[in-house]
């Protein structure tokens, strides 16, 4: 390891305690692992240039201060790596906004010149928004909560694009889109934000709200279908409380303190059985027959391949729980 790593590393770490940070606090506030602010600190490498600024943000430091926790030839090449990359990001986001710009105003013209009034433009507008929105983005322009900012811009500009759509075709489907974008905005993007302000003390409620809140999203986004298409609600709201059931005994059992293997060898099982029953649950619900459903033949896939794969999922869920039941206790007798 060398001098210069460990003077680099060291600044960080000084400036870290000096937040009151922890190494997993400073890669949550970061997007890294806590294994990269590791390396760092020991030396064992460098973060990356494009991460300097937010680097800087969070420790309360200036590039330089930062950057001077080098070496004078390490120092000179991340200086030059800083300055490069500052002039290609600073490229990319004033030459996509003007291009954005002149293409709207091309447009604008076009569309006065022809038609005499705003037609095919206001399409034209929210769809740069939306672009805009994702490349190169509003966060330009926010030093903090830049991913809560880009959740709320992207998607506002897309309902946006939506409601255009909507007006200019006669539509009724704006609601159903926005609430689906919802949903998929919630699925994906809550794990980072929750990574970003959820406090650390409820850290083992976090895959629990989280599959609660993607489940009261989802109810919404049926409710509002609801409204424009005719089907049953209620039974819908039976099978996807049932379907959400392995996901919300898989997040009690990880709130517990017990080892790993217990907790897939829960969610395994819980999976399976849920699978395998899912087929009853919609027969009941919906007062059909399927008493072939599961009839098993594996010399007959034709007329039983169902019966058939939902046996094999069953089973297959049974001998993997069982599975990992032996390995825990094996394990912990020869710790013992």
């Amino acid at each position: 390891m060398t001098v210069l790593n460990k003077s680099f590393g060291s600044f960080i770490r000084e400036k870290r305690i000096e937040k009151g940070l922890k190494q997993k606090e400073l890669a949550d506030l970061l997007y890294v692992t806590e294994s990269a602010v590791s390396k760092w600190e020991t030396g064992k490498s460098y973060p990356d240039i494009t991460m300097i600024p937010s680097i800087c943000k969070v420790l309360d430091v200036t590039e330089k201060e930062l950057i001077d926790g080098a070496t004078d030839t390490d120092y000179r090449k991340m200086r030059h790596e800083a300055t490069l990359y500052r002039r290609i990001s600073e490229t990319w986001f004033w030459g996509l906004t003007i291009s954005y710009a002149v293409a709207l105003v091309v447009c604008l013209i076009v569309d006065l010149a022809v038609n005499h009034r705003l037609t095919f433009s206001v399409v034209v507008f929210s769809s740069l928004l939306v672009a805009y929105s994702f490349a190169p983005t509003w966060i330009r322009f926010s030093e903090n909560h830049k991913l809560a900012l880009f959740i709320g811009s992207s998607y506002l500009s897309l309902c946006l694009l939506f409601a255009v759509c909507c007006i200019r075709s006669g539509g009724t489907w704006f609601s159903i889109a926005s609430s689906a974008v919802l949903l998929g905005y919630v699925a994906f993007f809550t794990p980072f934000l929750m990574r970003r302000y959820w406090p650390e003390r409820f850290s083992r409620l976090k895959v629990l709200v989280y599959f609660a809140a993607v489940l009261l999203f989802l109810l919404m986004m049926l409710l509002v279908i609801r409204k424009q298409v005719e089907f049953p609600y209620f039974k819908a709201l039976i099978i996807t409380l049932y379907s959400f059931t392995p996901f919300f005994i898989a997040a009690c059992v990880h709130a517990f303190d017990i080892s790993r293997l217990l907790k897939v060898a829960v969610d395994v099982l819980a999976f399976g059985v849920m699978g395998y029953r899912l087929q009853a649950v919609v027969s009941k619900l919906f007062e059909t027959e399927q008493r072939d459903y599961y009839k098993v033949d594996f010399n007959d896939w034709i007329n039983c391949i169902n019966g058939n794969i939902a046996l094999i999922w069953l089973v297959s869920a049974i001998v993997i729980t069982v599975t990992l039941v032996i390995v825990f206790l094996v394990k912990r007798r020869s710790r013992q």
